[in-house]
């Protein structure tokens, strides 16, 4: 039997591949492996009871915090209750947020989703994302006295944090994360010090134990698009390679006396807000320069007629040059 001379040659060329570059191969399967364990993740944090308490931690501060969560045919429901402090306590039911907070005797309802979600929640798919991080299972460990699998994601520049990611081997649930600057060193951390899973929770446990009926009550509404014929627009001329232009709103905050236009950008994992206040007078409240609480970065300045923020999960640099990037622009006619 003669063998075909295109077959000899296309098995010559894919040995030399493997033995030449090896790493390419197993880097793909590494790859699909981290993408099973993050879908798997994604299900458990949406679709799993469970009752546990987290330590949340930003620099050298930590909370504690008991968390509830419940799953059924109408959605999910959610209950965080503050151990220590003042006690506060965040409710989720579908797409409303409450948070009720005994320290300024106030109660906040929203349909606009948290800044900040417990367990951290993390894209799914990951191949948009290899450009600008890598991604690496680093072996396994244990978390509130089950096995975890560890997930590495390291950023390709110094524009984005790394994370570290602890999963229940079994059920899928997210039980630590470190959130790591170009150091290495967690700026921010979440870790379930007991966890416990459940095939139903009573209604009884996602009931505030206060219900603020005596507190200011604040409903935000939801975000509106800008109307570019009344609204003098803002450019953001620099972002960090990989975001885009993910959302703009306008929102009406409790606090300010004008609509805040929002732009979020995002680069599939971290995310950056871009506010923008008009000034009518000078207010000694808003931010000139920068300021940061844990993993959190925020940079203001005052532009014209108005005040620009700029806050997101992104080292200092980031915000800051996005900050300064940002142009006054009259809209087109």
């Amino acid at each position: 039997m003669r063998n075909n001379p295109v077959s000899i040659r296309f098995t010559s060329v894919f040995v030399t591949f493997i033995v030449c570059f090896p790493g390419v191969l197993l880097a793909s399967e590494h790859l699909k492996d981290v993408q099973l364990w993050l879908e798997k993740m994604h299900r458990a944090t949406h679709t799993l009871n469970y009752m546990g308490t987290f330590v949340y931690g930003q620099g050298a501060e930590l909370s504690s915090v008991q968390l509830i969560h419940r799953t059924s045919k109408i959605g999910e429901q959610q209950r965080m209750v503050a151990m220590d402090g003042t006690g506060r306590e965040v409710i989720r039911d579908g797409n409303k947020v409450m948070c009720i907070m005994p320290d300024s005797q106030a109660v906040v309802v929203s349909k606009v989703r948290p800044d900040k979600q417990f367990p951290p929640v993390f894209p799914i798919t990951i191949s948009n994302l290899t450009p600008y991080y890598q991604f690496s299972i680093s072996g396994s460990s244990r978390v509130a006295g089950r096995k975890v699998q560890i997930i590495s994601i390291v950023p390709k520049d110094d524009y984005r944090y790394g994370h570290r990611l602890w999963i229940d081997d079994k059920t899928g649930l997210l039980l630590k994360t470190h959130l790591l600057n170009s150091e290495n060193k967690p700026v921010e951390q979440f870790m379930f010090t007991r966890i416990e899973y459940l095939d139903s929770i009573a209604d009884q446990y996602l009931v505030p134990q206060n219900d603020g009926k005596d507190y200011t009550w604040y409903e935000s509404k939801d975000g509106k698009k800008a109307d570019k014929s009344k609204q003098v627009g803002m450019n953001v001329a620099w972002l960090p390679p990989g975001f885009k232009h993910d959302m703009k709103t306008l929102q009406k905050l409790p606090n300010t006396a004008m609509p805040v236009e929002q732009m979020v950008f995002s680069d599939g994992l971290a995310s950056v807000s871009v506010f923008i206040e008009e000034e009518l007078q000078h207010d000694p409240s808003n931010l000139v320069g920068s300021s940061k609480m844990g993993g959190v970065n925020v940079h203001g300045r005052s532009l014209g007629d108005y005040h620009v923020t700029v806050m997101g999960e992104v080292p200092h640099q980031s915000v800051q040059k996005i900050s300064l990037s940002v142009a006054y622009t009259q809209a087109d006619d």
